[in-house]
């Protein structure tokens, strides 16, 4: 007969902690020795999985048991309890039943009574195991109520503070700010801001020396991590800046559930969809103004290619095409090393047949922003309040009426839901009544269904625009303190653009009654959109134009004019 070496297992988790010391680790392996000399089997090793769920079998010890088991080096696993092995009935069923019968492995259960060397099939085992695993799975449906009420209610529920905050000693689910670590956090947020990409972002931190979250948080906490990862304390990633820069906690929001468990046995976390996140707003104090976050997840969105020296140029994913609504194409002079303008990649590409040429230099483009940037400055710092009723009266006429045809087609889809309502019931009866065959049922309430799907959707999105365009008021307020700022400005930044700029709309070149070629360009500003401004204090105001490829002169001193006269 083979000699029997035993493999003592215990096993602990966090939400295990109504056992007592009964259940301790300690008392587990007590037990388990005094059994195996009281019963003269040898120990082959004592395995200890301390605060690591019984839901699934990853578990460093447990999978060290199993590989010593592969190797032969034990025959026989002696546990407490059959909770202390698993919680899993399925997964414990395999390799309790399965793989330890393959394998010749004894197994023992103390409390339950079993002993797979005395009886193979075990009734008590196999619904213990069921018990188990629907206490389990119920404990950890209490516990997930649990954590979401307490996000709902703003605390703070990581076992860590991120980086660039701490916990409050006086309320562990509250952040404070760490002040060291938040001036990093803001400069890789105005760094991003200022158009400098991940790569070029990741070099200039390694430079300067700036510590990255793991070495800081291992300066706070020496014996914390176990691996010498940390040891590479100014090796900045690509992923470490996204990861900051997408955080909503440097706003002061707390964030909870991103991510949830894949499947009943599959226990990988995957990315939760965003509309079951929990968010609260405002629960600690930020680091970044929410004008920075707003102009940085702008910047995120936009499609951004560094050139050669690392940098993005500031114009990306604002400059679109009037006709097919794509983004230009930024053309680089490499020789030169410089921007030249843009073009309409669908017409490059495709032709006449889906677009278009919607070109435009470097250098107008550059100057037809500047100069509309200082003159809509230049009114809302010298002249609020007639700037302020100028835009109220541009913004709310054209937002009335896109509100009225907004509510005229809400009330238009309203009523069309309501009609496929009756509609469906009526159908039902007929099929109930045997008027109309299964087949025709399924077919036509198929398509009832979709187009009543249909509808709601655009009613929900019907109902967003009519909500935004009753809030022409509050938009203006928040867009007159950001313009004020630029009233001297000389050049422009990525900053700058992002900040005041949603995009900027290019119309193809025209020819005009003196031969030269004229083109529209269209500057669509954050909270206010485009205006076109006409005249004001009885000066005329000038809407961007590019002439023969460069700034009209007369229309730029008329600009300047009109700013001398205000300031006068």
């Amino acid at each position: 007969m083979e000699k029997e070496l035993a493999a003592i297992y215990c096993r602990l988790s966090q939400d295990d902690g109504d056992l007592g010391e009964s259940g301790s680790i300690q008392t587990q392996k007590a037990i388990l020795t005094r059994y195996c000399k009281d019963n003269h089997i040898a120990i082959g090793e004592i395995y200890c999985d301390d605060g690591y769920t019984g839901q699934n079998f990853n578990r460093p010890d447990f999978r060290r048991m199993m590989d010593d088991i592969e190797r032969g080096k034990i025959n026989v696993v002696i546990v407490n309890d059959l909770s202390r092995f698993g919680r899993e009935y399925a997964e414990m069923g395999l390799i309790i039943e399965h793989y330890f019968e393959e394998k010749g492995v004894r197994f023992i259960s103390l409390y339950d009574r079993v002993d797979t060397a005395k009886s193979k099939d075990n009734l008590i085992m196999a619904i213990t195991n069921v018990m188990n695993s629907f206490y389990a799975r119920q404990s950890s449906s209490k516990t997930k109520a649990a954590h979401r009420a307490r996000a709902q209610d703003g605390m703070y529920l990581a076992g860590h503070a991120l980086f660039g905050y701490m916990k409050d000693p006086n309320d562990r689910h509250k952040l404070i700010i760490d002040h060291p670590a938040a001036d990093v956090v803001r400069t890789i947020f105005q760094l991003f801001a200022d158009g400098v990409g991940y790569v070029r972002m990741t070099k200039i931190l390694r430079e300067r020396k700036i510590l990255n979250p793991m070495a800081y948080f291992n300066q706070n906490n020496p014996d914390y991590f176990k691996s010498d990862y940390w040891r590479k304390p100014f090796d900045w990633h690509a992923t470490s800046v996204r990861s900051i820069l997408m955080n909503q906690a440097y706003i002061g929001n707390v964030v909870f559930g991103k991510t949830k468990v894949k499947g009943l046995f599959d226990k990988k976390r995957i990315p939760a969809p965003q509309e079951e996140w929990i968010i609260v707003e405002n629960v600690h104090e930020p680091i970044i103004s929410r004008a920075l976050w707003d102009t940085v997840q702008q910047l995120m969105k936009s499609r951004r290619r560094e050139n050669s020296k690392g940098e993005v140029q500031m114009f990306a994913g604002l400059v679109k095409c009037s006709k097919c609504g794509s983004s230009l194409n930024v053309n680089f002079d490499k020789k030169k090393g410089k921007y030249t303008g843009f073009s309409c990649w669908v017409y490059k590409n495709y032709g006449k047949d889906r677009c278009t040429s919607h070109a435009i230099g470097w250098k107008t483009m550059g100057q037809l922003v500047l100069e509309d940037i200082r003159r809509n400055a230049k009114a809302a710092k010298l002249a609020t309040p007639k700037y302020k009723e100028m835009l109220i009266a541009a913004k709310t006429e054209k937002k009335r009426q896109e509100t009225e045809k907004c509510k005229r087609e809400l009330k238009n889809a309203d009523k069309r839901i309501a009609e496929l309502d009756k509609i469906m019931n009526k159908l039902y009866e007929d099929l109930a009544l045997e008027k109309v065959t299964e087949e025709r049922y399924q077919t036509m309430s198929k398509g009832y269904e979709a187009e009543q799907s249909g509808l709601k959707e655009r009613r929900n999105k019907l109902t967003e625009i009519i909500t935004r365009a009753e809030s022409v008021y509050e938009n203006i307020e928040k867009f007159l303190p950001i313009i004020k700022k630029y009233t001297d400005i000389t050049e422009l930044n990525t900053h700058i653009l992002n900040e005041l700029i949603q995009k900027i709309v290019v119309y193809e070149k025209t020819n005009t009654p003196d031969g030269s070629k004229s083109q529209r360009v269209d500057i669509h500003y954050k909270f206010i959109g485009y205006v076109e401004m006409k005249e004001m204090f009885g000066l005329p105001m000038v809407m961007a134009m590019a002439k023969d490829i460069e700034i009209d002169d007369v229309l730029i001193a008329e600009a300047r004019g009109m700013a001398k006269e205000l300031a006068g």
